[in-house]
C-alpha cells in the first residue's frame, strides 16, 4: 500500500468517525477524553492527518455504539473512484 492510499483511507475512515460522532451527539472533547487522546489528535484522525490505532479503533466502536465495519464500508470502492 502506498502513500497516497493510506492517506485517503485516513480520510473516509475519520470522516466516518466524525459523522458516527456528531450523529451520536458526542463532542469532540468529550470523545477524545473518553478514548484516551487529546482533542487536537481526534480532530487529527477525524480530518485524516492521523491514522487510528487498534486498541483506539476498538474504544471508539464500545464508545460510538457502532460495528467496527461500519468505519470501512465500501472502503474500497471509495478509493476506487478516487483514481
Amino acid at each position: 500500500m502506498d502513500e497516497k492510499n493510506t492517506e485517503n483511507y485516513n480520510k473516509l475512515i475519520g470522516t466516518r468517525v466524525k459523522m458516527t460522532r456528531i450523529t451520536k451527539h458526542i463532542s469532540q472533547t468529550a470523545l477524545a477524553k473518553e478514548i484516551g487522546v487529546t482533542q487536537t489528535h481526534l480532530s487529527n484522525i477525524e480530518n485524516g492527518r492521523a491514522g487510528l490505532t487498534i486498541p483506539n479503533l476498538i474504544k471508539l466502536h464500545q464508545i460510538l455504539e457502532c460495528p467496527i465495519s461500519s468505519f470501512f464500508v465500501d472502503i474500497e470502492g471509495e478509493k476506487e473512484a478516487d483514481n
